[in-house]
């Protein structure tokens, strides 16, 4: 293997071959669009997603504090780009409850949302 470039599929590792990642070998003008179910189970179940979780929470907690509106908001603008609405930061909050500890899973949320994955 070459720096760059290997002949054997097997280089790309599994979780971009899940998301029907272009190995690189081949112009791609259009990447193709799939939903299925092993991309679903790896969003929901995969130790990577759990880790961005995790460092998203931290980075949120070393920004907001206390503050889990502004958690909120920092968390949609890093992850989509854009502020929450009213309803999407009131359910957030809700989801909170008033805990720093579950940013974490709310992390992981945001990460799952079809917003995240596909771009409109």
């Amino acid at each position: 293997m070459t720096r760059g470039f290997s002949s054997s599929r097997e280089a790309t590792p599994d979780f971009l071959r899940t998301f029907d990642a272009d190995d690189g070998r081949e112009p791609c003008p259009r990447r193709t669009r799939t939903v299925t179910a092993p991309q679903a189970l790896f969003l929901m179940n995969s130790r990577e997603v759990d880790r961005a979780a995790g460092a998203l929470a931290s980075l949120l907690r070393s920004e907001a504090g206390e503050d889990l509106s502004r958690a909120v908001d920092l968390g949609y603008r890093r992850v989509l780009a854009r502020p929450p609405g009213e309803a999407e930061r009131a359910r957030a909050l809700a989801f909170l409850d008033n805990d720093p500890g579950r940013l974490d899973r709310w992390a992981w949320l945001l990460f799952n949302l079809d917003e995240f994955l596909h771009v409109p």
